[in-house]
Parts: C-alpha cells; sequence; structure tokens
C-alpha cells in the first residue's frame, strides 16, 4: 500500500499582532451563505476560534474574568505543557493563526501542524498575566479536512494561553509530495562465491522517487557498516554465510533483506601465494633467464636500487608470515623492505648467490602480514651489490598466529590550537586483544615518541600539521592512524601557498643545455642521443612540509619513463611519460605529487632505459594537505561507516568504478585518481549538488592500487581503489 506523507511548510507571517474574532460569536460557520446557483455570490474567507480550556491539552484550566471564555490553560512554572487545537477547514490552502495569550515576559512556544512540521515562535510579553492579553499569527498550509495545532510552552518560559482563530487566507503554496515507503531496493554483491578471504563489495540499487531520505546498515561476520556500499573480506572458513542490510526511512517500517555467500575453497592447510618479480610492479628491468621460476627476472647491474612491488591478495589471517625472497647477486647485499603502511622500512642483508644469472639463492624473513591484501615493497640499496629478483613466496607459519582482534583511535585535545597551546595526544585501543599493544608517535620535522598519550605544545608558526602513531604488537600488522592539526594565533597570519618553478637549464644537471626557442625560457636539458641524463631542480626554503604537486615540462619522441628522487631518496621509481612526437616542437606537461620538507629541497630527475627525454622546466604547486594519502602503502579494502564520506562501488573495480559522496550546492571540488607512484589518471571539477553518484573510468590504466582524492573547499578526501583489469 502506497503511505503518501504530506510536507506542510510552515511560514512564518508578518510579526504583527491580528485579533480574528467574529462578531457572531464563536459557531462554526461562514460568515456568508449563497444559495445554490448563484454564481454570482462571493462567500467570506472561513474564519473560526477554538478555546483553549475545549481543546485537549495538559495545561491546568483556570478562571480568569480577561479571558474570551472566562478560561484559560497554563500555570506558572509549569515547564512544557501543551495546548492541542482542533477544527475542521472546507478548503486546502494557507490559514492565518492567531494565538491570544497572557505573559509577563517575552516567552517562547513550538507551533507543529497535524503532528509533522514544527516551528519555534517568540511572544512579545503582554505585560501581565491575567489582565492584558496579547496576539500574535502565524501562517500555515492546512489540509481540507480536519486539522490539529499544537502550540507547547518551551522550558524556562511562562504562557497561558486562551484561545485560536483560524482564518483562510488563500490557496496554498505548491507543496512537494514527500516521498513515500513504497520503494524497492535491490542489493548489488561482487561475487557470491568469492575465495577464500577475498574481497568482497556490497552496493545498493534505488532509482525510484521514493527512494530519497533512505539510509543503509550491513550486519554479518565479520561485518558491521552503514552507507550505500560497503566493502569486506571474506571468511576463512567454508561455508553459507549470511548478511542482512537494513533499510530504514524515518515514517516508514525497516526494511531487512539477506544476502547469501557461499564459500567453498578454503582449505585447512596454512595460507600459501607465490608471486613472480616480472609480473609485481617495480622500475627494475625484466629479462629472460632459463634458471628463473618462470623464465624471467627483474633488476639490472647498472644500478643498486631498483625496485620491486609485490602485491599479495587474500592473505587469510593476520599473524606472522614467512617471506622467502628468491634472487641473484653476485656479492654479499642488502635491500629495504616496506610492509604495507608501515612508517619504517626493514633493511635485510641477503647473502651472495654467487653468480648474476646462474644459480639463485633463498633468504627467508618472518614479516607480521594483516588479513586481505598486503603489499611488500623491496628496493636495493645504495653501495651494496645489485639484486635480480626471481620471486618471492609467502606462508603462513602455523603455531605462530597472535591473538590480533583490536581496532586502535587517536585524537587530540584540540584540531584548532592556538599558536604554542599544550594539547594532548591519545590513543585508545578496543577489542578482546588489547594486551601488549605498544604506540609510536611520529609528526614533522622528526617529531617522535612511545606512550599512549603524550602532551605537547603546538608549533610556533600557523598552517596545518600531522601525527600519526603506529600502533601494535608483536606478531600483528601495525594499525597507523593520523591525527591532522591546524595551528592558528602566531603572528603574521597564514603563510602565502608555496609555488615556485624551476628551469632545467639552471639547474645542476649531466645533461647538455641547448637553445629552444619553444622552451619557457629559450633553453633545455638533454640530448637525442642517451636516455640516462638527470636534472636537479633546487626549490626556495619551504616553511613546512607538505604533500605537492610537480609539473614537469618535456619534450620526448616516444613513451618515456623517469625517476624521481628528492634530496638524495628515491620516492618514484618510475614515471610514464606520454609522447609529444617531436624532439623541439611540442612540448607536454605530466603532473605528480610528491612530499617535500621543511627548508631546501633537491628534485631530481632522471631518465630511465628507452625513449630520451629533454627536459625544460618544472612547476610546484601549492600543499595540498593530503596527510593521510600515503601513496606507498595503500589498501585496497575498507569498510565504509559513515555515509557521507567519500564511497567507491565496486571496490575491487574492473577498470570503471562509482564515487559516492557529498558536496553541498554552490561549492565546488576536484576530484583526481593517482596511481601508487604519483601519477594522475583522471581528474575534473565537480559542482556540488548535493549526494553525488560520480562515474570514473579508466581504460587504460593497469592493474593496481589507486588513490581516488575529493578535494572540497575545506577539506581532502581520499579512498583506495583497486583495479582488477
Amino acid at each position: 500500500m502506497k503511505i503518501c506523507t504530506l510536507a506542510f511548510l510552515l511560514l512564518i507571517a508578518a510579526f504583527t499582532s491580528y485579533a480574528a474574532e467574529p462578531t457572531g460569536g464563536y459557531v462554526r460557520k461562514p460568515a456568508n451563505i449563497s444559495a445554490p446557483g448563484d454564481s454570482k455570490a462571493d462567500p467570506a474567507p472561513f474564519s473560526f476560534c477554538v478555546e483553549a480550556e475545549k481543546s485537549n491539552g495538559d495545561g491546568q484550566i483556570s478562571v480568569d474574568p480577561n479571558a474570551s471564555g472566562n478560561l484559560t490553560r497554563g500555570l506558572r512554572d509549569s515547564l512544557d505543557y501543551f495546548v492541542t487545537y482542533t477544527t475542521d477547514v472546507p478548503h486546502a490552502g494557507k490559514y492565518l493563526i492567531t494565538l491570544r495569550y497572557f505573559s509577563e515576559q517575552d516567552a517562547r512556544v513550538s507551533v507543529s501542524v497535524n503532528n509533522q512540521s514544527l516551528i519555534y515562535v517568540d511572544l512579545p510579553s503582554s505585560g501581565s498575566w491575567n489582565i492584558a492579553w496579547k496576539e500574535y499569527t502565524v501562517e500555515v498550509n492546512l489540509r481540507a479536512s480536519t486539522n490539529s495545532i499544537r502550540i507547547k510552552e518551551l522550558p524556562g518560559y511562562n504562557v497561558k494561553q486562551d484561545k485560536t482563530c483560524w482564518t483562510e487566507n488563500g490557496p496554498s503554496d505548491p507543496v512537494v509530495e514527500a516521498p513515500g515507503c513504497d520503494y524497492v531496493v535491490n542489493t548489488l554483491v561482487s561475487d557470491n562465491h568469492p575465495g577464500c578471504g577475498q574481497g568482497i563489495g556490497f552496493a545498493v540499487e534505488c532509482g525510484q522517487a521514493n527512494c530519497t531520505g533512505i539510509t543503509y546498515k550491513w550486519t554479518g561476520p565479520g561485518l558491521d557498516a552503514t552507507g550505500t556500499s560497503t566493502s569486506f573480506l571474506a571468511p576463512s572458513q567454508n561455508g553459507v554465510y549470511t548478511y542482512t542490510r537494513t533499510t530504514s526511512k524515518a515514517g516508514c517500517p525497516d526494511q531487512t533483506s539477506d544476502i547469501k555467500i557461499t564459500i567453498t575453497e578454503c582449505t585447512d592447510s596454512p595460507f600459501r601465494a607465490c608471486i613472480e618479480a616480472e609480473e609485481a610492479g617495480g622500475n627494475g628491468p625484466t629479462s629472460s633467464d632459463p634458471n628463473a621460476s618462470g623464465g624471467k627476472t627483474r633488476g639490472g647491474q647498472d644500478r643498486e636500487d631498483y625496485t620491486v612491488n609485490y602485491a599479495v591478495p587474500f592473505v587469510l589471517n593476520e599473524g606472522a608470515h614467512a617471506v622467502t625472497f628468491r634472487y641473484y647477486a653476485a656479492a654479499n647485499t642488502a635491500v629495504e623492505v616496506r610492509i604495507n603502511d608501515e612508517i619504517y622500512p626493514y633493511k635485510i642483508e641477503l647473502p651472495s648467490s654467487n653468480s648474476w644469472n646462474i644459480t639463485p639463492t633463498e633468504y627467508t624473513v618472518l614479516f607480521a602480514l594483516k588479513k586481505g591484501l598486503n603489499l611488500i615493497f623491496v628496493k636495493g640499496l645504495p653501495g651494496y651489490s645489485p639484486v635480480r629478483h626471481d620471486k618471492i613466496c609467502v606462508e603462513q607459519v602455523p603455531g605462530l598466529s597472535p591473538s590480533c582482534d583490536f581496532d586502535v583511535t587517536a585524537s587530540v585535545s584540540t584540531t584548532m590550537p592556538q599558536c604554542g597551546e599544550q594539547m594532548t595526544f591519545s590513543a585508545k585501543c578496543t577489542g578482546p586483544d588489547c594486551a601488549g599493544i605498544y604506540y609510536n608517535w611520529y609528526g614533522d620535522n622528526g617529531f617522535a615518541r612511545y606512550t599512549q598519550t603524550f602532551d605537547v605544545a603546538a608549533p610556533v608558526a600557523n598552517g596545518s600539521y600531522n601525527y600519526s602513531v603506529s600502533a601494535g604488537k608483536d606478531g600483528c600488522a601495525d594499525k597507523v592512524i593520523f591525527v591532522p592539526f591546524t595551528v592558528s594565533g602566531c603572528g603574521g597570519g597564514e603563510q602565502e601557498p608555496f609555488s615556485a618553478c624551476v628551469e632545467a637549464e639552471h639547474s645542476a644537471s649531466n645533461g647538455p643545455d641547448s637553445d629552444d626557442p619553444n622552451a619557457s625560457n629559450g633553453q633545455t636539458r638533454g640530448a637525442q642521443n642517451n636516455y640516462d641524463y638527470y636534472v636537479d631542480y633546487q626549490l626556495p626554503e619551504i616553511t613546512k612540509a607538505g604533500y605537492f604537486p610537480v609539473t614537469l615540462r618535456y619534450y620526448a619522441e616516444g613513451n618515456a619513463q623517469v625517476s624521481i628522487s628528492v634530496n638524495g631518496t628515491e620516492v618514484i621509481p618510475t614515471l610514464n611519460l606520454a609522447p609529444t612526437y617531436s624532439w623541439n616542437i611540442v612540448t607536454r606537461e605530466e603532473t605528480f605529487y610528491i612530499t617535500l620538507f621543511e627548508g631546501i629541497n633537491t628534485i631530481r630527475i632522471q631518465g630511465l632505459p628507452g625513449t630520451p627525454v629533454r627536459q625544460d622546466k618544472i612547476c610546484v604547486g601549492a600543499d595540498q594537505n593530503v596527510y593521510n594519502a600515503r601513496m606507498a602503502a595503500p589498501e585496497a579494502l575498507e569498510m565504509q561507516r559513515d555515509a557521507h564520506a567519500l564511497q567507491t562501488y565496486p571496490n575491487p573495480a574492473p577498470g570503471e568504478f562509482k564515487a559516492i559522496f557529498d558536496l553541498p550546492t554552490g561549492t565546488s571540488g576536484i576530484m583526481r585518481v593517482m596511481d601508487t607512484q604519483g601519477r594522475m589518471w583522471h581528474e575534473r571539477a565537480v559542482q556540488g549538488k548535493g549526494a553525488h553518484d560520480e562515474r570514473i573510468t579508466l581504460p587504460n590504466a593497469p592493474a593496481g592500487i589507486y588513490m581516488l582524492q575529493l578535494k572540497k573547499p575545506d577539506s581532502v578526501e581520499t579512498k583506495k581503489v583497486l583495479i582488477t583489469h
């Protein structure tokens, strides 16, 4: 059955005293009656008065010779009594409701129509409690039938009600019918038969007019979330699991729908997976090798610091896992290993295999991995023998799975401290396995603390800052939480956003400079016969560390690649550059995002094997304040707990997904999609319209982790997306 709820708009009319008492008493009839068929008759507007003492209410009735019917409702210090006035009106439309009352002081009441719309009205004092009355008029929309108006005294005020008079005042303004309760919601499921521990996505589909104002809650094994979509990891044991979607809307009964998930691929054996280096990401060249496990390897003898980015999906349980590196190295060497979003990497010393391409060797290290997708980033270290990577194998260690059922939150006493104000940072653990948790806090400029709670003075420079806490326990994966705050009141106001452009020919380089009338300053650096040139761009002093966009202007006759380093540390191993199809005629620009530090920074852009690049200049834009977008360590699957936060569906996605968010009408924002190397894959402006459902297509993006960023006028939201095609 369709139930329609009318939304009545209560508009406060001119706030002037208005009396509507008819001269003929209080008989319910029009003041002018016409004969049937008399089209010339012009009946007077409907008018009727209702006494407070004859109406429903919980206020005390008392005698008052100055009241219209010698009785009133109300008592001093009666807190919040009400009177509900009821009558029939002949036509739907606007009506003037005039309240006659006594009040010794200014007072406030609430007015509701037919138990739905609610407004608050400030009543001026009548100057007495029982001698002089006053009237106040509001305009409301009524239906053509029985209507009720409840006037309720608010706590702390004293109002004695005498009567209300209802006077017809023309047709209603157009009223939009409120959505009803006859909506139908479908649940979209990414996979009803997922693999063991695989990521699953749920989303709703409701395209009718009555779908506005609906909220959604998702519950089930390992799932407790809200929002139009959610994603989570499938259980790690075979069986049929039931998840429930509860749909709620004000004034409507809740609807529930069950979703069945069947898992058949789990085994009793510990998790084990091998990933080939040549199939993983990284900037090291791949080459054929008959002795390698897959016939190929990744790495080169010309550089020590090549990288490999292994993605290990569907880990079944959090805890200790043995990671075995298979590789070649002509001498003893070392690599840097970073697991997921852990703040500091591990230095792993590897023994020599005594050859570059004949005999591989293996080395096993224990790491704590989380359930689901894990990222293992391996990078060679300068000064050590180069490494030729073959593969890694990851295996859960039986008997070493710790109890890791805990969550960590972090907060600060104030997110808007004044200059030098004392702040308290604290972390909190919830869950059954909080015993033995450690807390490591880090911040800008090398700040570090190692306690659960600490006090610290706010920085003495205006701007936005960010501290993070890495919390964990032995054998469990770290949980990293970011706590941003903004300092003001340090004098001189906020610093102007940093920006600078630096010419290649004015920078240190091993590449030749040459004249070019199409270059920004008439010169460039680079040569067509060598890809291996670099340019060191030195930036002016930066007053505060942050996350900055950098735009490179260049020429490249074909597809090219460069690496990006900051202050001697490689931050983007491989940045792909689209061709300009000329060496000196048409330039192109490529934007990437990197972290820069307080003080002087040097950005090195180094050519990689392949097409040479002719560099013109770089320009650095304003700090983006994306403190939670840690490009080196995204997570693919997250539960959605805030219906208004940025969400994606499906996630994982096959190259196309939807961005779901709220952006207020009248504002604008920017959506960006970047990969883990900082390269921009999608960017567009959006005009706020409230709830947004934006489709994003990445047809040429390779499979991997991407960061969706929504920059609003007052904040930046990010979401990690796994592209699977």
